[in-house]
């Protein structure tokens, strides 16, 4: 799950260099101290996406449709190009607006 792992002191002794992995790859580390719960670090970005993500499934029926609207796209992904119609963005306006009431 964790991209990178590190104990407390390999951390300490390469901070920078850890650091510019976490940014470079968006990566998430986990650094172990003994005795001491672990800690991960991740970009700032990635954990305001992660939180933002909660907070739109903590509604029962916001998740529902979140996921709904993913099976769609995967589905969509599988189909050749050519079948998927194509739609103006008026259109796509008024079928958003059509689901929003």
């Amino acid at each position: 799950m964790f991209s990178l792992q590190t104990s407390y002191t390999d951390a300490r002794k390469n901070f920078a260099s850890l650091l510019d992995r976490i940014e470079n790859d968006n990566a998430i580390a986990l650094i172990t101290r003994r005795g001491h719960k672990d800690i991960a670090m991740l970009p700032a970005d990635e954990l305001a996406s992660i939180l933002e993500s909660l907070h739109l499934l903590r509604s029962p029926e916001n998740a529902k449709r979140l996921f709904a609207a993913l099976e769609e796209s995967i589905a969509r992904d599988n189909l050749p190009l050519e079948s998927i119609p194509d739609h103006t963005l008026e259109e796509l306006r008024q079928e958003l607006a059509d689901e929003c009431q």
